[in-house]
Parts: C-alpha cells; sequence; structure tokens
C-alpha cells in the first residue's frame, strides 16, 4: 500500500525468514523484498516505521532497540513510530475484561506496554533524536467503522491470540469461554463505537552523525 502511495519511494521489506509463497500476487515495481536480516544494514534508510513493538520488545530491551533503529537510518533520515498500550477504550464490561487479560499477559511474558507508552519520549530522546513529534490518535475498533474499523479490529485481535495461552492458563478459564468472550467484546465495541489510541511520534536523525552514537 505505501509503494502504490508514494510511486516514486522505493519501499523495501526486509525478512530473514521470508516466504515468498506468502506474497501478493501483483507486486509494484518500486516494492522490493529481500531475504535479508535487516541487523546487516547500516545507514540505508530514510525512514524506519515500527509500530505494536511494545508488544513484542522487552522493556529492558528498549533503548538498544531505539540505538539500532537510529543506526539504520541515514543521517537526517526519520524513525516513525506507533504504539499503543493495547487497551480498548469506551468499552463495555467484556471488552474490560479482555483489557484486563491483555494487560496481566503481556506482564506474564516480559512485556509491559502501559510502561513503555510512559518511557517512549525519554528513550528517544535518549538515543539521541531530534525534531522529536509526538500525538495520540484514535483507531476505531470493530465493524461500526468500516473497512478501517474490521482492519483494526483484526489487528488487535492477532496480537490477543498471541498471548491466548498465557490468558487461559493465569485466568484459569473453561474451554470455549475465551472465544466466547471475544465475540462478546466484537458485539460491544460496534455498540460503544470502541477505540485503541496510538502514541505516534516521529523522530530525526541528526544530519551530523557522530560515532559515539554506534552500536557496533
Amino acid at each position: 500500500d505505501m509503494a502504490i502511495k508514494y510511486p516514486r519511494t522505493i519501499v523495501y521489506a526486509l525478512d530473514p525468514l521470508l516466504e515468498t509463497t506468502n506474497l501478493p500476487f501483483r507486486i509494484p515495481e518500486n516494492c522490493k523484498f529481500r531475504m535479508r536480516d535487516v541487523r546487516d544494514q547500516e545507514g540505508e534508510f530514510d525512514l524506519v516505521h515500527q509500530r505494536l513493538g511494545a508488544f513484542r520488545i522487552m522493556i529492558q530491551e528498549w533503548t538498544p532497540h531505539f540505538a539500532e533503529l537510529r543506526r539504520l537510518l541515514r543521517p537526517g533520515g526519520w524513525i516513525q513510530l506507533a504504539e499503543t498500550n493495547g487497551m480498548v477504550v469506551r468499552a463495555g464490561v467484556e471488552t474490560l475484561k479482555v483489557n484486563r487479560w491483555v494487560e496481566r499477559a503481556a506482564l506474564s511474558s516480559g512485556l509491559n506496554p502501559m510502561q513503555m507508552m510512559e518511557a517512549l519520549m525519554p528513550t528517544i530522546l535518549g538515543a539521541g533524536l531530534i525534531n522529536v513529534e509526538c500525538y495520540d490518535y484514535g483507531i476505531p475498533v470493530g465493524d461500526w467503522a468500516g473497512s478501517r474499523g474490521h482492519v483494526a479490529m483484526r489487528t488487535y485481535l492477532e496480537m490477543v491470540e498471541s498471548l491466548k495461552e498465557e490468558i487461559v492458563e493465569m485466568n484459569r478459564l473453561e474451554e470455549g469461554i475465551f472465544e466466547e468472550t471475544i465475540e462478546l467484546m466484537k458485539m460491544e465495541c460496534v455498540a460503544e463505537k470502541a477505540e485503541l489510541i496510538f502514541k505516534v511520534i516521529c523522530a530525526q536523525k541528526p544530519p551530523i552523525t557522530d560515532d559515539i552514537w554506534r552500536t557496533r
């Protein structure tokens, strides 16, 4: 989608475990898929975009992680983040239950999205990035918001499903309760016009680099 929207750019997708059979049938000429590890790159990208990292990266790893993102950028390049604590707002009873499940399961997995939202700004500034801008952005969740809300719900549920094992075990859920609660939550999200609040941050690598920020 990004390659189509910005035809004068070259969009690279790097994946060390790239499965070509899963690629779209039609790929724009300015979109390149490569079986490479992003850690092999240095100073090559004008823009690095990350989202939902709070549910993949343990909080103690974020400081070196941001230093690594900085290393990937060309001087003057930009990092763009879209992060959320995973808590659905304007929620009903079942949705609040899922919120609690997600928070507890994330903590048990060594993740802390709630704390990460508070730590984002100081961590970015500590990585030597400049021209930092930050704002909150509400994403509608559920079919009430059309295709946009449908995609947001699908992405959200993929995150919840990734924590299902911990959720079922920690809450001692009987068979089928997890799925039943999710279905009730989806209906509540439509009725309440629910949203996820994302913190969107843009930050720039200084045009003149300094070797003290290099990680290797």
